[in-house]
Formats: structure tokens, sequence, C-alpha cells
């Protein structure tokens, strides 16, 4: 299922191709992703450089975090549904200023120096599942990524509410 940025169900993307190409546009060879996809294959898609992704280690955690963004009615970028490793996924926009420290996430981001690109494999935008992963925020190709900042203070809020409704 795929929702809207005030949480209503989506039908569908307002443009996959728009959304793929500004995916692929992360790699240095963006045509390679777009291969993959045409092949029905998930595609690396490289961080750092576009955006970098924020990888919340429960599910549960990271669904109530994008409850919370949109409640708060802040805007969201794109998000996956990483099944495969029961994780979720924010595509957040890089801010050289933050250090990313939060409890049971991970930041993938801009690799050390001289280092290969950190990647994040996902499917085409449109695609209702593939490896185990689904996007439950489409990347059309006009919705930036979310802001860092924001998804700290959501995850905050999510987890202090889970602990409280489940101590």
């Amino acid at each position: 299922m795929t929702y809207t940025r005030s949480g209503r169900l989506r039908s569908a993307a307002p443009n996959f191709n728009l959304g793929a190409a500004w995916l692929a546009s992360a790699n240095r060879d963006p045509q390679a992703a777009m291969d993959q996809w045409k092949a029905g294959r998930l595609a690396a898609i490289e961080t750092g450089e576009v955006f970098n992704v924020v990888r919340v280690g429960d599910v549960q955690t990271g669904r109530a975090a994008l409850a919370d963004l949109w409640h708060a009615d802040v805007p969201v970028g794109p998000v996956l549904h990483n099944r495969a490793e029961g994780c979720i996924e924010f595509l957040v926009t890089i801010r050289a200023d933050t250090a990313w420290e939060m409890p049971r996430t991970g930041l993938i981001g801009r690799p050390a120096e001289g280092r290969e690109p950190l990647s994040v494999a996902m499917p085409a935008p449109g695609m209702q599942r593939l490896g185990g992963r689904s996007w439950l925020v489409l990347p059309d190709g006009e919705r930036r990524p979310t802001d860092p900042a924001d998804l700290a203070v959501a995850l905050r809020r999510a987890g202090a509410r889970l602990r409280h409704d489940h101590p």
C-alpha cells in the first residue's frame, strides 16, 4: 500500500517516470539503474550525493515515525518498507552540519574518501513489491527527501509513544 502525505491511501503515483529518473540520477551510471528496473529487478541506488538513507531497524517505530511526520504536516520524501531486512528506509536530505546519532537506526550516506559509493537496493517507482521491498511513499520526481532533523524528532516521539503504549 502507498499513502499520500496526509496519510490517505494512494492508488497510483503521480509520475513513475519522473520518480525513476530522479532516483537513477543518484548513480554515476543512471542508465544502469533504469536497465535493472526495465528487466524487473532491484537497482542499487547510490547514496551520499543526491540523498542519504536512514534505515530504521524496527518496522513499528519506522511506521510510527512516518505517521508522526504526516500528523505534523512535515514534508515527507520517499520511504521504503524493506521486509527482507525488517526495516523502514527514509530517503533524507544531505546535511553536512548534522551528525546522525539515533538508536536502532543507521545512516547510509557518503563513503569514506577513496571508497566505493554506498548503495541501497530499490524497486522502480510503481512496482508493487520486489525482493521484499516496496514503497510506502513513492518517489515521484517532485517530492524531496525528508529533512533528517524532522525525522529525528518524529523517531523520538514515535519511540516514546511506543514505550508508553507497550511498557
